[in-house]
């Protein structure tokens, strides 16, 4: 098995009951890029800005970092016998531990709320269940998970420098991995999505000038994940041409980081309006 042990995925196959394993592939959703993607938007939307800039850029990069690595080590995912759930690509290390860590951390740092303690346990327990589910659902192996959070945390501490919160600086870091997966990986739609959407959220965040002050009400955050998910879900699961994959991912992130500004915009020209 390529040197990775499968004895503990065979364990849970052989000794897990069946809806528990389909319980663990509702949880393992939890570490989908769109879903970790919706967390940063909304942290972006309705919290300090450049925290939240920071966060949408380390998933961004952390999604690029995870192509880069599995195109270099090209390892396969445990056999189809073990799983209970479909996956493509190859298996090491685990995007979806990758970019849990990544993400969850940099919550626990951007957000607020509570202490940093309950924040740091929250986090640490997300990421765990997100880690299980993947070896649980027979997708990877253990090491993969393992390795997964080993190289989320070292992003995360390459990034140790945006504790003063330099978005360019994020964008930056994201864009050398964004390199790296072309590097590995080719040209092929997912690394194409991966460097698109790093180049728009980066682009985006350094053309216009979002107002801190600039809220986004709830029913515009709504409309907002909505659109911004179908554009996400057309260019990432639909068989598209690679212009059309670049330009819908482009897009996506690019929309997170300009809706503030757009629904300032809409709120000044209403009030314009009004008087």
């Amino acid at each position: 098995m390529t040197g990775r042990s499968i004895g503990v995925a065979v364990a849970f196959d052989r000794h897990l009951p069946p809806a528990v394993r389909e319980l663990f592939g509702l949880l393992t959703n939890v570490g989908d890029v769109g879903v970790l993607l919706a967390a940063v938007a909304l942290c972006y939307w309705f919290g300090d800005r450049r925290r939240g800039a920071v966060a949408l850029a380390g998933v961004l990069g952390a999604s690029s970092l995870t192509l880069a690595l599995k195109g270099l080590f090209a390892l396969p995912r445990p056999p189809t016998t073990v799983r209970v759930a479909r996956a493509t690509g190859y298996g090491f290390p685990s995007g979806h531990a990758l970019s849990a860590t990544v993400a969850f951390a940099l919550l626990a740092l951007a957000l607020d709320r509570g202490s940093h303690r309950r924040r740091a346990a929250v986090a640490a327990a997300a990421v765990a269940v997100v880690c299980l589910s993947r070896v649980v659902i027979g997708v990877h192996y253990a090491v993969d998970v393992v390795v997964g959070v080993g190289a989320g945390l070292a992003y995360v501490a390459a990034l140790v420098g945006v504790r003063d919160w330099r978005p360019r600086r994020a964008f930056a870091v994201a864009g050398v991995a964004a390199a790296a997966a072309l590097l590995t990986n080719g040209l092929t739609p997912d690394a194409t999505a991966a460097a698109a959407g790093v180049l728009g959220a980066g682009a985006a965040w350094t053309a216009f000038e979002v107002p801190s002050e600039a809220s986004v009400r709830p029913l515009a955050a709504f409309g907002g994940l909505a659109v911004l998910g179908a554009l996400g879900y057309a260019g990432n699961a639909l068989e598209l041409t690679l212009p059309a994959v670049f330009g819908l991912n482009l897009l996506v992130p690019a929309g997170i980081v300009a809706l503030p500004l757009a629904v300032e915009r809409v709120r000044k020209e209403e009030s314009a309006t009004v008087t």
